[in-house]
């Protein structure tokens, strides 16, 4: 049983997210020993500082200078090469039938959300069907007309998000501004969160279980700016979500 009654407000709430543009699929010949490089995918927008992970998908295997599920920084960017803080490439990982996969891991906080929004709305299917026997009023259909039957189908869910402009270009709210305009948003994820229960670490970070929230990949598709002198400069983006995989208190995966 719950032990408060309170509203939630506002000032509960935030927003987590993992930028577009980091989450990718790697061959062993990706990973040059010679160099010390990784290659990813020219479409990539990994910076330097970003936290990543590695995960194995099917028979493939790692790099022995890597650790699957290992936290890793990004230190330096170079076209589609980077290299990470302290690892030393050995070039020996083997695709067998899968591949290695590298994300941005763990969510960050964005610090520039004025506010967010969402809707989530249902399809209306027709399943209106002719009638399957004769009424009871006589030769003709009935006076007056019949009314569809319709039942929901699938789920969808858009809305805004409106962010404070920085000079910070590494800042999360300023790549997401970016990350409009990236032709793949591959790895773009974000937690919405009501109310943001913290887990008591140091560094601390939001207690999944205790709070609650939304988790869903994200599309950016628009951005508008306001600018006036009163006010400090803001844009908003418009944005739909899919892969829901935890609504509010609910785990959907």
């Amino acid at each position: 049983m719950a032990c408060s009654t309170s509203a939630l407000t506002g000032q509960d709430g935030s927003l987590y997210y993992t930028p577009a543009g980091t989450k990718w699929c790697l061959l062993a010949a990706d990973f040059d020993d010679q160099n010390n490089t990784i290659a990813v995918d020219a479409r990539h927008d990994f910076r330097i500082g970003d936290p990543v992970t590695f995960a194995v998908e099917g028979t493939a295997t790692i790099d022995t200078g890597l650790t699957a599920g290992s936290p890793y920084k990004v230190a330096t960017v170079a076209d589609n090469k980077i290299t990470l803080t302290g690892v030393t490439i050995a070039g020996d990982g083997e695709d067998g039938d899968g591949h290695i996969k590298i994300f941005f891991d763990p969510f960050g906080a964005v610090c520039q959300i004025q506010s967010w929004d969402m809707e989530i709305s249902r399809e209306e299917l027709d399943v209106t069907v002719l009638p399957c026997g004769v009424g009871t009023g006589g030769a003709t259909a009935g006076k007056y007309a019949k009314f569809k039957r319709t039942q929901p189908g699938y789920a969808s869910g858009s809305g805004s998000i409106t962010v404070l402009f920085s000079d910070n270009d590494d800042a999360l709210g300023q790549r997401m501004l970016d990350n409009v305009m990236l032709s793949s948003q591959e790895g773009a994820r974000v937690r919405l969160f009501l109310n943001t229960v913290s887990d008591g670490a140091s560094p601390a970070a939001p207690d999944l279980a205790a709070s609650m929230f939304i988790e869903a990949d994200i599309s950016m598709n628009s951005m508008s700016v306001s600018i006036n002198p009163d006010d400090p400069t803001t844009a908003e983006i418009g944005y739909a979500v899919s892969n829901v995989s935890h609504l509010f208190k609910t785990d959907l995966s």
